[in-house]
């Protein structure tokens, strides 16, 4: 097919399609995006596996399929195929929230950094999820590409652990710790000489995985989270989602427990009784955009600061991350599989044209 999309069954995953894109007549302000490259991370298999969550961010609704299906949302690097817009021109690049599929259409507006979508059925979505950023003629590299869409929060989490430090704070506990959102966050953390002791928990196949990187004061499973001793006034980042480990790791740090993050979901969901809190501190939701925006608006800094610890996390992954290029819907099908069968080695990443 020159022109296609991928589909889900919303209740399930196991269920897909690859479907043929009709043919659309675009109405003015509208262009038709050709998707150049995205990569594929524990991120993706979040926002398919909370597509349906109504009151929180119902990713599903982003992209509409047909009736019991969804389209998977995908960061991407687009090129404006067709335009009728009238400061758009053809050709143009930027970095965005797509669909997985060849070509997107979309209703935008000119912005100081690029476009915005401006779709009433996205509203819904932080401006975050709606901006487009504009990008050079030849467009990011594959690192960039894969991991733009991951670093913000590891960079948010830093300034987060920074303001505990100063607080009294002398660990944290970070779960998931293979993944690509942990890395950065220690790597960070050790390139701005936080002094935190950090404790990465990871499960036992990836133990020597992460130890090896170096990023990690100590390096744990959770299967001998008991080994690892608090060391004074810890944060506890939780990445998994698992609610039986995160109680696990409130109640081993028990008085020591200074403030819980929820962040991510790199785990199978699993059953959770909003009215059963957590032990400790009542947890607080880490929403990576909303900290973004607000950080931004109180500071003048916010892009340059960004930027550099970018550059230095994509940098450090030249030395372990290898990025696999890989075309057409049949693979990115298959890649989408692994990554909810949670089966996607830690060191390797899979970046799509398509």
């Amino acid at each position: 097919m020159d022109t296609w999309g991928l589909l889900l069954k919303r209740d399930d995953h196991s269920v897909s399609e690859i479907a043929a894109l009709p043919a659309e007549a675009l109405a003015a302000g509208e262009i038709r995006v050709a998707v150049e490259r995205f990569g594929l991370t524990t991120n993706n298999a979040t926002y398919i596996r909370f597509g349906d969550d109504v009151e929180g961010a119902p990713f599903w609704e982003a992209f509409p399929g047909p009736v019991g299906y969804g389209r998977p949302p995908v960061w991407a690097c687009v090129r404006v195929e067709e335009s009728r817009h009238p400061d758009v021109r053809p050709g143009s690049r930027y970095f965005g929230y797509a669909p997985l599929a060849s070509h997107h259409v979309l209703p935008v507006e000119t912005t100081d950094r690029g476009l915005r979508d401006t779709a009433p059925h996205r509203e819904f979505l932080h401006p975050w999820y709606r901006e487009y950023v504009r990008l050079g003629d030849a467009g990011p590299g594959d690192r960039h590409t894969l991991l733009e869409p991951v670093f913000p929060a590891s960079f948010n989490l830093a300034d987060l652990l920074e303001r505990r430090c100063a607080d009294g704070a002398r660990a944290a506990v970070i779960t998931s710790a293979s993944s690509k959102v942990a890395v950065g966050l220690a790597a960070e953390l050790a390139a701005r000489q936080v002094p935190l002791r950090t404790i990465g928990v990871t499960s036992a196949r990836h133990l020597s995985f992460v130890d090896t990187l170096g990023v990690f004061d100590t390096v744990v499973s959770y299967d001998t989270l008991s080994s690892a001793e608090p060391a004074g006034p810890t944060v506890f980042i939780d990445l998994t989602g698992d609610d039986a480990l995160r109680r696990a790791v409130c109640t081993h740090l028990g008085d020591m427990l200074l403030q819980t993050a929820l962040v991510g979901f790199t785990h199978p969901v699993s059953a959770v009784d909003p009215a059963r809190p957590l032990p400790g501190p009542p947890a607080e939701f880490f929403f990576t955009p909303a900290v973004e925006a607000g950080t931004i608006a109180a500071t003048h800094d916010y892009y340059p600061r960004y930027q550099a610890a970018m550059e230095r996390f994509i940098d450090f992954t030249a030395s372990w991350l290898t990025i696999r290029h890989r075309q057409g819907p049949g693979p990115a099908l298959a890649a989408v599989r692994s990554l909810l069968a949670g089966d996607q080695h830690p060191d390797v990443s899979d970046v799509f044209t398509p």
